[in-house]
């Protein structure tokens, strides 16, 4: 798979552009698109799977980052990952044997929102 515009995956998956494009902005990393915003909107590979699962439950799939791990954490299971959407460096839960590997690194991250606020959890 390769990058494919948003009107394809709209009559793909047989949904409103429109609402595909909502879907995308609400869920997707912003380095998941590419192009102009409407239809000229392009969705990579790892967006077309989250888009995918999205449509079937949006409320359970989570928006989606892309972060740089800046520094460990003082508690072993978290790094610290900076969120240049957001612009902030927040806390990220990672596998313990993956931790020590992740120092200046990318990755993919997902925003839980809960009742008592936000946390994020590292994504293969």
């Amino acid at each position: 798979m390769a990058k494919v515009r948003i009107g394809k995956l709209a009559s793909d998956f047989d949904v409103d552009v429109d609402e595909l494009i909502a879907l995308a902005k609400s869920k997707l990393a912003e380095s998941m698109m590419t192009g102009r915003s409407g239809r000229s909107l392009w969705i990579n590979e790892d967006g077309q799977e989250i888009l995918e699962k999205a449509l079937d439950v949006p409320e359970v799939v989570p928006k989606h980052y892309l972060g740089r791990v800046t520094r460990m954490a003082p508690n072993p299971r978290y790094v610290y990952a900076y969120i240049s959407e957001m612009k902030l460096n927040v806390p990220v839960l990672v596998p313990k044997n993956l931790r020590s590997r992740m120092s200046q690194k990318t990755i993919k991250i997902e925003a839980i929102k809960d009742n008592v606020g936000t946390s994020f959890r590292y994504v293969k």
